[in-house]
């Protein structure tokens, strides 16, 4: 059962990959930023956290699994 709500830790749980290599080979590519900003908060500031509708992100990670994982790099 996917939470209602994701965290970054739970986006770096669901993926298997670093916080680093998330915010860079997810969160900041910009064609998917455009997308994700539709179910999900970006950290205004400092004090601020990531936030995501889970079921949008995990259907957002399944749509694009390859593209994704085999992106630039496959390290974590």
């Amino acid at each position: 059962m996917t939470k209602t709500w994701w965290t970054m830790e739970d986006l770096v749980n669901e993926t298997g990959r670093s916080r680093p290599w998330v915010v860079k080979n997810i969160l900041e590519i910009p064609k998917y930023k455009s997308i994700i900003q539709e179910f999900g908060h970006y950290p205004a500031n400092n004090n601020d956290h990531y936030a995501f509708i889970g079921s949008k992100m995990k259907q957002f990670l399944e749509e694009r699994f390859h593209e994704i994982y085999h992106f630039k790099e496959v390290s974590k």
